[in-house]
C-alpha cells in the first residue's frame, strides 16, 4: 500500500461501557486481521482508554488483551472524552513513533459502543494511499436499539455520501504527521472531532469524507465504510450522538 504506511493505531476511549466494549473489540480485532492480510507490512494495534470507569469496562479490556497482544488498556481519570483521546494517540506515539516516521503512522479513531465493518482499516490505508490526511466516515444507529419511526427519522435527516458533512469520533482517522501538525486532540467535552478537522482543514490538509471505499487489488472490501454505533438516547457525555437522536425523538413526539 502506498505513501509508506507502517503502522496503524485504533483509539478506543471508554467510559462505563462494560455492555458493548466486547462487540467494540471483536469488530476492531477483525478489521485488524482483514488488514493483516491486505496489507502485510502495515503493523496494527488498538488502545482502549478507560476513562473515569465505575463498572467492568477494564477488566472486558483485560480478557481481550489476554486473546490479543495486539490489544491495550490505559486507565485514566480525566472524565474528559477529548483528553482520553488525546491520551490514547500519546500512548501510540511514544510505542510506535519511538520505531517509525509519524508520516508513516495512521490514527484511527471509534467508540467503546461502536462496531466497526471488517475492512475499516483497510479501507483507511487505501485512502491514505490515494493521498488523504484524514478521513471522515459515516455511521448508523443500531436500529434494535431505537423505535422504528425515529430510525426512519434518522435516515430522512441523515445523508451517508461521498462528501458528506458529518464528523463523528467513532469513525474518523487521520495521519498522525498531520495530526501533530495540528496539536492533536484538545481537552475537550464534546465535539473535539470537530475541532481536530477544523484545525487540520485550516492547515490546509486533504480530509476526506468517505461513505464508500472502492475495491483494488489490495483492497477487496467494498461495502460502505460506516460503522454501527449505539441507537440509544442517553449517552456518556452531553451533546453527543445519543441527544443528536434524542433531539429527534423529540421532534418525532411534537409531531405526532
Amino acid at each position: 500500500m502506498g505513501r509508506g504506511l507502517a503502522g496503524m493505531v485504533v483509539i478506543i476511549p471508554a467510559h462505563d461501557e462494560q455492555e458493548r466494549l466486547g462487540r467494540c473489540l471483536d469488530s476492531v480485532r477483525a478489521a485488524m486481521d482483514h488488514l493483516a492480510g491486505a496489507c502485510p507490512q502495515v503493523e496494527a494495534m488498538a488502545i482502549v482508554v478507560a476513562d473515569s470507569c465505575s463498572d467492568g469496562t477494564a477488566q472486558i479490556a483485560r480478557r481481550h488483551i489476554s486473546e490479543d497482544p495486539r490489544i491495550s488498556l490505559q486507565q485514566v481519570g480525566y472524565g474528559n472524552v477529548g483528553a482520553s483521546r488525546a491520551a490514547g494517540a500519546r500512548y501510540a506515539l511514544a510505542g510506535l513513533g519511538a520505531r517509525m516516521d509519524p508520516a508513516s503512522i495512521w490514527l484511527a479513531s471509534t467508540d467503546a459502543e461502536t462496531s466497526v465493518p471488517e475492512n475499516w482499516l483497510a479501507g483507511f490505508a487505501e485512502l491514505h494511499a490515494r493521498g488523504a490526511d484524514a478521513v471522515v466516515g459515516t455511521v448508523q444507529p443500531d436500529r434494535g436499539e431505537l423505535d422504528e419511526h425515529l430510525f426512519n427519522l434518522w435516515q430522512q435527516a441523515y445523508h451517508p455520501v461521498e462528501g458528506h458533512g458529518h464528523i463523528h469520533g467513532a469513525n474518523c482517522g487521520v495521519s498522525a504527521a498531520a495530526y501533530l501538525g495540528v496539536g492533536g486532540f484538545e481537552p475537550l467535552a464534546a465535539h473535539e472531532d470537530v475541532a481536530l478537522v477544523a484545525s487540520l482543514r485550516r492547515a490546509g490538509y486533504r480530509v476526506q469524507a468517505t461513505a464508500r471505499v472502492q475495491a483494488t487489488a489490495r483492497v477487496q472490501a467494498t461495502a460502505r465504510m460506516q460503522v454501527l454505533t449505539s441507537g440509544r438516547l442517553h449517552g456518556r457525555l452531553r451533546e453527543g450522538f445519543a441527544d443528536y437522536l434524542a433531539g429527534l425523538e423529540h421532534q418525532m413526539l411534537r409531531a405526532r
